[in-house]
């Protein structure tokens, strides 16, 4: 259980709740050092969910204001944020993204695995969590934490129907105890939060966030309620890839060139007392002296003297060895060689091998869409439960499509061959065509086809479209 766990665990006792499931430990991880020198864990997850999410989108399609609203939401949260959801569920193991609405737009918070806690669940569903919201440290070394709880509580209509309505909470704690009311006015920053610490919205069948789990698999916990980061099992060879850049560097500052100087030029430094009498005597060296060093007797059979150090670096078994440890980490991961390590380009000729080649990360990168669909889902439901709250637009239909890549796979060559081919045999047509390689619609292109048709001879390679 770690720093934050621990803060959030403390809380959820001073509010008389517990947590169910903490976040993953596993012996070795470098997702702190990103910013310092390098990641190997976030190199692993940001690709990934790049790759994933290459090219995506997501319109939400409809006549009325609301699917028109709520498309100008995905788009912008397609753009800015979903990506980084992704990669911050691979890292930390666990996601999830708070919708709310500031007055003049959604905002939508990502809280990863370490800073938020899980209060309630049903299965997988979580009904109730508590998250960071922001943090402050004073120079005395206390620790002031912004938190909000979320839940579902059930709620009666109107009407007098039952439901459910999700609760906000906001709380200030200072180290770890929460504190009354009059804390919000401790930060100027925070007192806004103060003036509507509580509120409902109510009609809604699930909390109002959505949530990216991880499907890694920790077999000493097959059934924890958070997920487990993707990089879980390569704590090994990712340790051992640290070690072999720290090996190579120090061996590179080893091999600089040294020069051997005459004696001559390391002089005594004396240290006189008050009286001006010699204390002490200390060898001085010139300026770069950690490279100098006294000529000495070479090992020759005429006895020469030696002039320089300049000693060879062994580069290539270091390249060997890191080539091998970035294939050990994909491996743990479960994806196929060529995200962290180098490609195979033997392996590489056309789609068939690329296929073959790349099934494991296949594999990852449709588990991971199906699970991004869900999340997704959640995400739209919010949006529009929130849409309905504050009244933004007026209630209308809408429809959600999901718009996934496989570029990662098919290249354009591949995909306009297998168009070419399937003319042959009549199951495509210049329509496709043009849909594939001006990216026009169905309509347009169909047009498009017929106007050049009326204009000249049709193609030979292609039956007019009827």
């Amino acid at each position: 259980m770690g720093l934050i766990n621990s803060l959030l665990d403390s809380i959820a006792r001073s509010l008389g709740r517990r947590i169910q499931g903490m976040e993953q430990q596993q012996a070795y991880r470098d997702s702190g050092r990103k910013g310092e020198e390098f990641s190997v864990e976030s190199m692993v997850s940001e690709s990934l969910a790049n790759l994933m999410t290459m090219q995506f989108t997501m319109p939400v399609v409809g006549s009325s204001d609301r699917a028109v609203a709520l498309d100008r939401v995905s788009t912008d949260f397609v753009r800015d944020s979903f990506t980084n959801v992704c990669s911050m569920a691979f890292l930390t193991g666990d996601c999830i993204t708070v919708p709310a609405w500031n007055g003049r737009s959604m905002y939508n918070s990502i809280v990863t695995a370490e800073n938020f806690a899980i209060l309630g669940a049903n299965g997988s569903e979580i009904t109730a969590c508590i998250y960071i919201v922001d943090e402050k440290k004073e120079r005395n070394g206390a620790k002031w934490t912004l938190l909000r709880l979320i839940e579902l509580v059930p709620y009666t209509a109107f009407d007098g129907s039952q439901t459910f309505a999700n609760r906000y909470r906001t709380y200030v704690a200072k180290n770890g105890v929460i504190q009354d009311d009059d804390a919000f006015r401790q930060f100027p920053d925070w007192s806004a939060y103060g003036e509507q610490a509580e509120w409902i919205i109510p009609n809604v069948d699930r909390l109002l966030i959505g949530r990216y789990r991880s499907f890694t698999l920790n077999p000493q916990n097959p059934n924890a309620q958070k997920g487990t980061p993707i990089c879980y099992g390569a704590s090994k060879p990712i340790q051992e890839i640290h070690y072999l850049i720290d090996k190579m560097h120090a061996e590179f500052a080893l091999s600089e060139k040294a020069v051997f100087a005459d004696k001559s030029l390391f002089v005594k430094d004396y240290q006189r007392n008050a009286d001006g009498a010699i204390v002490n005597a200390r060898l001085k060296l010139p300026e770069g002296r950690e490279r100098l060093f006294m000529t000495m007797q070479g090992t020759g059979s005429n006895g020469s003297l030696l002039n320089e150090w300049a000693p060879t670096i062994q580069l290539q078994p270091y390249i060997d060895a890191l080539e091998k440890q970035y294939q050990e980490v994909e491996k743990c991961v479960g994806i196929s060689s060529g995200v962290l390590s180098n490609l195979n380009e033997q392996a590489y000729q056309n789609v068939d091998n690329v296929r073959k080649a790349t099934v494991k990360t296949q594999s990852f990168i449709e588990t991971g869409r199906k699970v991004a669909e869900s999340y997704l889902d959640d995400m739209v439901y919010s949006w529009n439960a929130i849409y309905n709250y504050y009244n933004v637009t007026p209630v209308g239909d809408y429809d959600v499509e999901y718009k996934w890549s496989d570029e990662y796979i098919n290249t354009f060559s591949d995909q306009q061959n297998a168009i070419l081919a399937g003319n042959a045999i009549g199951a495509t047509d210049a329509v496709d065509y043009r849909m594939l390689v001006m990216g026009e619609s169905p309509e347009v292109a169909r047009q498009r086809v017929e106007e050049i048709a009326a204009a000249k001879p049709t193609n030979p390679l292609f039956e007019e479209v009827e």
